[in-house]
């Protein structure tokens, strides 16, 4: 009887863990949360969620922004901005473009489908670009492999598709139609504001590609407001919630003593 007492526990444990396994992650594209190809959840970085007061000894990366910023968290970037600080913004879709302009900034992504003959996969919007200015993000790196980038305008062009590069408007692969060779620029910087085109860098399945890189961009803060860095799933929103709030984290632990002071409390009774 007491053997299957154990194992009903073990059965329970391990559906528990199962449970808590998946209540804990998330498919979502970009997540930290997610730990798939298309997740972040091995790119390290230190998640900030008040722009306020930002040591202007770090840098900040804003991953796939798909959130407006206020008129005050722009002041706030432009402070940090002033004060030394540095801002990447990995963006694909241009909705990064509102707060390139509302910073002051003349460069913009323009989204898109590049692919190139400069590769060495099967997939043409898997390539190289080459570095073209002086960065220390790029610093001992010649080229970088991209997945499927947008296009940078203005600045100061950092990395460059080579000549053989098209805008693969239907997605075929294949250079037809009106689609012409045009290199293109797909990471640039004004002063200490860097736009890079492909935010796909950041995910699971491409850190290994460039890991020079990868490594050239730590210590860096991740934005965990507007970035898709973050989540939907409500069950770890809710922990998150209980870590940052003291009374929470302080009636969690009462909760998990009391039914053991409790019990202990029985037993000396009886």
């Amino acid at each position: 009887m007491q053997r299957e007492a154990w194992a009903v526990i073990l059965i329970l444990l391990l559906a528990g863990g199962a449970v808590f396994a998946h209540v804990t992650t998330t498919p979502e594209e970009y997540s930290r949360y997610n730990t798939g190809w298309n997740g972040t959840s091995g790119f390290a970085g230190a998640e900030v969620r008040d722009l306020r007061g930002l040591d202007p000894g770090a840098a900040l990366l804003i991953l796939a922004p798909d959130r407006p910023f206020t008129a005050e968290e722009v002041g706030h970037l432009r402070a940090f901005l002033d004060d030394g600080g540095r801002v990447i913004i990995a963006d694909e879709d241009g909705a990064a473009n509102g707060l390139l302009a509302d910073l002051g900034s003349t460069m913009r992504v323009r989204p898109g489908n590049l692919a190139s003959l400069d590769r060495d996969h099967a997939d043409p919007g898997l390539f190289l670009a080459r570095v073209v200015g002086n960065d220390t993000l790029f610093a001992g790196v010649e080229t970088i492999r991209v997945n499927r980038p947008a296009a940078v305008e203005g600045g100061v062009p950092l990395l460059e598709t080579s000549i053989l590069t098209w805008e693969d408007a239907d997605g075929d692969g294949r250079i037809t139609g009106a689609e012409t060779f045009e290199a293109a620029v797909v990471c640039a910087r004004e002063g200490n504001l860097t736009v890079l085109g492909d935010p796909s860098l950041f995910i699971n399945a491409m850190l290994a590609e460039n890991p020079e890189f990868i490594e050239n961009t730590r210590p860096v803060l991740l934005d965990g407001t507007h970035s898709r860095t973050g989540t939907t799933n409500r069950i770890i929103n809710t922990r998150l919630w209980i870590q940052e709030t003291p009374l929470a984290v302080a009636a969690a632990v009462a909760l998990a003593v009391l039914p053991v002071a409790y019990r202990f409390g029985r037993r000396e009774n009886e």
